[in-house]
């Protein structure tokens, strides 16, 4: 059998996102005596995970020309013309593509340069064109639907909150995967989880990109509440974004300077989250949301908003404790009985690392991957084989 060649369209690695990792695990786990794989990116290549790709020896062809807005037709045209021909030089059997931009202008690009298989991923909530441009995109959509094979969606909510309905039938559910070996950085065994030592001066934690979809607004307003009740009550706030300065005003019209740290970008990730007593996780909506992994595998009991995949990943709260999204009051009081009683948090965490760590994997990630693109192949083969015989 020869080699399926994969091509893998995305924006780049630029940031050490979350989505990343997708790319990321299918280079590192494909198997390269049955799949030639390979990635085209709009931007270069400056982050951690992006070095980690090049260091599997996976080709990268950078077109260097950045992110365009749909309000830049021209710079549009320029990246469509440019993934048309980065296909029709590589030729290959599946182009597959993540996120919104190339999940649009490299479909097209694909399905211009006659890829026999055309692969969707859909691994966060698409941005909603402004309103004089729906019916547009609409419409390309639907037409880039009718050559799209299959839609790889990294959470089960995303295939009808994304999806039209006559493209469920070509949804494959692969769930987004946690890297335990790369989170725990050298350790060879997960944190002890420890109970709260100090209900009062309990540390509170949020980590993630300072953007408005993680919540963060909702998480300091929280504290006021929670530190009116425990006085000792400290947050620290993990991550960089370009909502840093709001938040940091917010904290000090809330007077909460003295309780709340901000830490920056950190690397050591799991040693951090180690030493809280709570992780809140208050994002609106998460189309997967690692963090709620790297708090299990970290042994910290966790307190998430009931929103995107996190029901599904934490069991709707058997596995960790859920409250409604943008309510800080009601993440103020979970939190003041988390720690209050934290033995039940405690106990939620170490039934959820032998069952929930299990399940994402990068291996499995990679092993459904790789049966749909061969599902898919010879399917393709198979109708072409027919159509000769007629």
């Amino acid at each position: 059998m020869n080699k399926i060649k994969v091509l893998y369209a995305y924006l780049g690695f630029y940031r050490d996102a979350g989505g990343e990792h997708s790319p990321l695990g299918l280079a590192e786990e494909l198997d390269r005596e049955r799949f030639s794989f390979e990635l085209v990116t709009l931007m270069p290549t400056t982050s951690a995970i992006g070095a980690a790709v090049q260091a599997t020896g996976c080709p990268i062809h950078e077109l260097g020309l950045g992110i365009p807005r749909l309000s830049e037709p021209v710079r549009i045209l320029k990246v469509i013309k440019a993934f048309y021909q980065t296909f029709r030089s590589i030729q290959p059997d599946i182009v597959q593509t993540q996120s919104g931009f190339c999940n649009v202008w490299a479909r097209l690009a694909a399905k211009l340069a006659g890829v026999p298989v055309i692969i969707m991923t859909v691994n966060f909530d698409e941005p909603k064109p402004r309103w004089f441009l729906r019916p547009l995109m609409g419409v390309v959509h639907h037409w880039l639907a009718r050559s799209t094979k299959a839609y790889v969606c990294i959470a089960e909510h995303l295939m009808k909150e994304q999806l039209r309905a006559y493209e469920w039938d070509r949804a494959e559910i692969i769930d987004q995967f946690f890297d335990l070996k790369r989170f725990l950085v050298g350790r060879t065994d997960l944190p002890e989880i420890q109970a709260l030592t100090n209900p009062a001066h309990p540390v509170l934690g949020i980590v993630g990109r300072l953007e408005y979809e993680k919540g963060h607004r909702v998480a300091i307003a929280a504290m006021r509440k929670i530190v009116d009740a425990i006085p000792g009550a400290r947050l620290q706030v993990v991550g960089v974004g370009s909502l840093e300065q709001e938040l940091r005003n917010q904290v000090a019209a809330l007077q909460l300077s003295k309780h709340v740290e901000f830490t920056g970008h950190q690397t050591q990730i799991c040693e951090i989250m180690s030493h809280m007593d709570l992780l809140m996780i208050p994002s609106y909506n998460e189309a997967f949301g690692l963090v709620v992994l790297e708090s299990i595998a970290a042994g910290v009991p966790l307190l998430g908003s009931r929103s995107g995949a996190f029901p599904g990943i934490l069991d709707n709260g058997k596995y960790g404790t859920l409250v409604e999204p943008s309510d800080p009051d009601a993440l103020a009081e979970a939190a003041i009985d988390i720690i209050g009683n934290p033995a039940p948090a405690v106990e939620k965490v170490k039934v959820a690392r032998d069952t929930v760590l299990k399940r994402y994997t990068k291996e499995e990630s990679a092993r459904q991957h790789a049966r749909l693109y061969v599902h898919l192949v010879e399917n393709l083969k198979e109708k072409i084989n027919e159509t000769s015989r007629k």
